[in-house]
Parts: C-alpha cells; sequence; structure tokens
C-alpha cells in the first residue's frame, strides 16, 4: 500500500505524532493512527566489499522525493518482521533440481526472523498458492515439497499473483518476496509493466536466486529478466553457476532482508493525484558505500480513501 494513513506496524509501544512537520514521539497504550501519509521505504547499504553496513543513525540519512528533501518521520535499523512470499518455479526445466530448490526455501524460512509471516506459491504453467501466510515451519514444509515438476514457466504470472497475494494479506509493513527460477519465462500472460508497477504501488522488495540455464542462448535474456525485476524494487537478482550454491545463496539472502533499515516520511507534497514520485535515499558515511532501494512509488489513494 502506498498512501499508507499509519505505520501500524513499526511502533508497537510507541506513537508518533505530526506537529508543524516534526515527528514527537510520545508514550501510548493503543497503535497511533495518524492524518498524515507516510511512505515507508526499506533499504540495504553495503560498503565497496558489498558487505553490509548496519550501524548507521538516522541522522545519515536522507530521502529525496522528486529531487526534494523530506521530514523522516520514523527510522528504524533494527530486524523489523516481514510478510515474505516464496515464489518457486515448478515447471518441468526445475525436473531434477526440485530437492535443492525445497532445501534452498527452507534454509531461508529457517533463517527468517521467528515473527515473519511466509506464504509459498508453485508455479509452472499456472502458478497457485499452495500455502497461505503463516510461521508454522512444518506447514510451509509441506507445501514446498512438490515433485510434479512439469509444464513451462510463468515467471510473471506467479510475480503477478504473489504480489496481489501479499498486499491483500500480508500483515508486516516490509513485503518482500523470493523468486527462486532458471528466470526463461515461456508461458505468462502477464505485461512486464503490470508487476512493477505494482510493486512500485504496493512496496515490496524482490528478491530472486537464478538458477543455472541449459540452454546459453537464453540464460542472458533470462538473468536480464530478474535484474530488472529486482533492482527497481530494492531488491537483488542473485545468480548461481551451480545448483549446489542455491541453499547458500538462499542463506545469504534472508540474512541480507535481516539486515535493512525501514524508514518512513511524510511527503511535502501530499495530494494523491496518481503521479508516480521517484526516491532516492542519500547516506553520510565515512567511506564509500551503496544503498539499495526501490526506485519509487505512485501516488494513489489507500483502498477505502476517497482521495
Amino acid at each position: 500500500m502506498t498512501a499508507q494513513r499509519s505505520p501500524r506496524k513499526l511502533l508497537p509501544v510507541l506513537a508518533l505524532l505530526i506537529v508543524a512537520g516534526r515527528p514527537v514521539i510520545a508514550q501510548a497504550p493503543r497503535v497511533f493512527h495518524a492524518e498524515t501519509r507516510l511512505v515507508v521505504v526499506q533499504m540495504s547499504v553495503h560498503d565497496d566489499h558489498g558487505g553490509p553496513v548496519t550501524t548507521l543513525a538516522q541522522n545519515a540519512f536522507t530521502v529525496y522525493e522528486n529531487g526534494r528533501p523530506q521530514p523522516i518521520a520514523l527510522f528504524y535499523g533494527d530486524n523489523v518482521p516481514v510478510s515474505v512470499g516464496l515464489v518457486i518455479d515448478n515447471s518441468g526445466s526445475m525436473r531434477g533440481r526440485r530437492s535443492q530448490l525445497e532445501t534452498a526455501a527452507l534454509t531461508f524460512a529457517r533463517a527468517s526472523n521467528p515473527l515473519d509471516e511466509l506464504f509459498v506459491v508453485n508455479f509452472a504453467d499456472t502458478p497457485h498458492v499452495d500455502v497461505a501466510l503463516t510461521s508454522d515451519l512444518q506447514a510451509l514444509e509441506a507445501g514446498i515439497a512438490r515433485v510434479d515438476s512439469v509444464g513451462g514457466t510463468a515467471l510473471r504470472d506467479a510475480v503477478a499473483l504473489a504480489e496481489e497475494y501479499l498486499h491483500a494479506h500480508g500483515t508486516r509493513d516490509r513485503k518482500v518476496l523470493l523468486v527462486i527460477t532458471d528466470g526463461n519465462d515461456n508461458a505468462s500472460i502477464t505485461p512486464r509493466d503490470r508487476i512493477r508497477r505494482q510493486a512500485d504501488q504496493n512496496n515490496v522488495a524482490i528478491y530472486a536466486i537464478g538458477l543455472p540455464h541449459d540452454d546459453p542462448s537464453k540464460a542472458a535474456h533470462a538473468r536480464h529478466e530478474l535484474d530488472d525485476l529486482a533492482a527497481r524494487t530494492g531488491g537483488v537478482a542473485v545468480h548461481v553457476a551451480r545448483m549446489d550454491d542455491v541453499q547458500s545463496a538462499a542463506l545469504a539472502l534472508a540474512n541480507q532482508i535481516r539486515q535493512q533499515y525501514t524508514l518512513a516520511y511524510a511527503p511535502v507534497n501530499q495530494s494523491l493525484d496518481g503521479s508516480y514520485r521517484k526516491i532516492r535515499v542519500v547516506v553520510r558515511s565515512r567511506g564509500p558505500i551503496s544503498v539499495r532501494t526501490r526506485a519509487g512509488y505512485y501516488a494513489t489513494p489507500a483502498p477505502g480513501h476517497a482521495g
């Protein structure tokens, strides 16, 4: 959800009041509901060796919307719980690989925050939500364990379904998809622009593990598809050269997701005109760093809001 009326899960004990454009923290026994619209931004910060930078304070961050600095209302450097969708390729190209995919997906789940909630979408010619949102690892294992790897690869259809499900049912403010596939979409009817817009509008960060491709002529296109899908949303695609590396890649991404910063800002431009707003985050640091976050969002009303 882009046009958020409150950061529902970000402050379980504290209430945030926006007074004269400045955040004021006050004790409150209930979840706070603000009239000021907030935009939630999650980001990863890395040094020049690719290692996570996890000790920065709020004053190191400046967020810009369409080039204009914005007042930061909330900031968290902690391991904030996440709603996660595991989107797992179950097509014919996964035959002989499926057990390694299942192990990688379960490794990711077990390394997640205990307060995370996860669901599973398996896909071949069509995608299916095989496990509803849960924190029960046994339920996840049962839904991941599929052996009928047959059919085409409807990757974009699967991502679209997972985004819609996450938006409708996810209860955490941070929302993530982990896609595990060789990336060779040959069966989708969903256009690429639709899943990009949904990810922008609903603040979904997409991470991906790109598997080795049997056909070198299609490998470059498959790699580009996953890279493009992830980069725009603030996620990352990791491509493995061997199936034996899939489990370690899943563990690395689980740790990376836990080492993110989360902030929310009250846009200077509060209008809900449907326009696309570009987001840029600048971080002051003593050494060279890189920041990965979503590219922007659409300023549209929240469901049930008249605008």
